[in-house]
């Protein structure tokens, strides 16, 4: 009887564990797995991924192998001449920066007088997709005749196969002064479905406008890397773009996006100080930053200072004028004029003239009514004063004056040769006759206090 009931109560307590080995979980808390939803279910665990949540064992979309390697798997391995990395949280197409030599060239650049040091820097390998073709300009010299100096555009060109291909081109508008240095990060953009390749004779070239004087000049500075080559590569897919593009500056915009090609953009917002363009509203007095300082010399005489906001030439402290007399005898046949052209050197058209003295020396006996009917100054060809002074020499011994007033020039100082010519008429036996002549008064310096910058 013994044995009977222990062989049952060993039946019941088999039963027993074998309906504990079938049971999961009794209530919902004894299935909880991170990342996914979890519920008893007859005593068995039913666990649901949570969507959009790194570790639910999907790789879903914004998860990368960079920001969640549990669901997409390792950033690892090689893709052609590539290895595979993070950048940001995108596994890109990278090469290893011990693999990579930076390129430098340094020389000169001339332009009038004018005088660049030309400092350019790339990486070899050029990763088309992440690198910039640096270039710094520094302003070494500069021709004190030239005014309102800006580079407009840069553009780089290179050679495949004996042919020429455009690499880069950026339109840009910064002012430049002596003293100053401009910058530019060129982004290569060629067509191609290559990885790789290589570029050679590759030339720089750089428009700069300016004035010389009065006149407007557009020259292309030109540098060829002679000895130099661009190796490239370009990865699959583009890179993201940095957490941040901000370059500190007021004056720009910084745009990253598919528009820019996951690159960062400066571009100048306008009429702000900053934005590397000197503004129709703006001057070396309110905006230094992008119209280079108001100071240095306009000239010999000359200086340069704000005043209401405004970079004016004024004329240096201890400037000391000298008077100068040009004796013009001048025998016209008829009459005879002994004159003199009295002016101070440097001239200050502001305040100077130009007094112009005739004396009538002598007359044939059939020659009266002598008129000096108008006077003309020359730069060359160029007019910059005139007069019609009507005067009239009636008797010999006679003196007339009259003067001449130069305008406000467009620079502060300048040293043109100027040229006198004088128109008159005269009655000789009741016939009246009209002349001219020349007199070369030499080299005199203008100065036009008050000229802006």
């Amino acid at each position: 009887m013994k044995t009977k009931f222990f062989f049952f109560l060993l039946l019941i307590s088999i039963i027993a564990l074998q309906g504990c080995s079938k049971a999961e979980c009794k209530t919902d808390a004894d299935c909880l797995k991170p990342h996914f939803t979890s519920v008893c279910l007859d005593n068995k665990c039913v666990n649901t991924p949570i969507p959009n949540e790194c570790g639910n064992g999907i790789c879903e979309t914004g998860e990368t192998k960079c920001n969640c390697e549990i669901d997409c798997g390792m950033c690892a391995g090689i893709s052609g001449p590539f290895k595979l990395s993070c950048v940001g949280e995108e596994c890109v197409e990278t090469i290893s920066e011990s693999d990579v030599e930076q390129v430098v060239s340094l020389s000169d650049i001339y332009v009038d007088n004018d005088k660049f040091d030309l400092i350019t820097t790339y990486n070899k390998p050029f990763n088309v997709l992440k690198d910039t073709f640096n270039i710094r300009m520094p302003v070494q010299t500069s021709n004190p005749k030239i005014s309102d100096r800006r580079i407009t555009k840069v553009a780089l060109v290179g050679k495949k196969n004996r042919e020429s291909v455009p690499l880069a081109s950026k339109d840009v508008y910064k002012q430049v002064w002596p003293g100053s240095e401009v910058e530019f990060d060129l982004i290569l953009n060629f067509p191609t479905t290559e990885s790789s390749g290589t570029f050679t004779d590759l030339e720089l070239q750089v428009t700069y406008e300016y004035l010389l004087g009065t006149i407007a000049k557009k020259p292309l500075m030109r540098k060829i890397y002679r000895g130099y080559t661009l190796d490239w590569i370009k990865p699959s897919k583009p890179y993201p773009c940095p957490e941040s593009c901000d370059d500190g500056n007021p004056g720009t915009l910084d745009v990253c996006d598919e528009s820019t090609n996951f690159r960062c953009e400066h571009r100048p917002i306008p009429n702000t100080c900053g934005n590397f363009i000197c503004d129709a509203a703006e001057n070396p007095c309110t905006c230094p930053e992008d119209c280079g300082p108001c100071e240095g010399d306009a000239g010999t005489h000359t200086t340069f200072v704000c005043v209401n906001n405004a970079c004016v030439a004024q004329l240096k402290s201890g400037v000391t004028q000298e008077s100068k007399s040009l004796f013009d005898d001048r025998n016209l046949n008829a009459f005879h004029l002994q004159n003199n052209y009295i002016y101070k050197n440097p001239l200050n058209v502001n305040t100077d003239k130009i007094t112009l003295e005739f004396n009538l020396y002598n007359k044939k006996e059939d020659t009266s009514d002598i008129k000096i009917t108008a006077i003309r100054l020359f730069d060359r060809t160029l007019e910059i004063a005139s007069a019609s002074p009507d005067l009239i020499l009636s008797s010999v011994g006679e003196s007339k004056s009259t003067q001449l007033t130069i305008p406000l020039q467009h620079v502060p100082e300048s040293d043109p040769s100027l040229i006198l010519k004088v128109w008159y008429e005269y009655t000789q036996n009741s016939e009246v006759k009209k002349g001219s002549y020349t007199k070369p008064l030499g080299k005199i310096t203008l100065i036009s206090p008050g000229t802006k910058k």
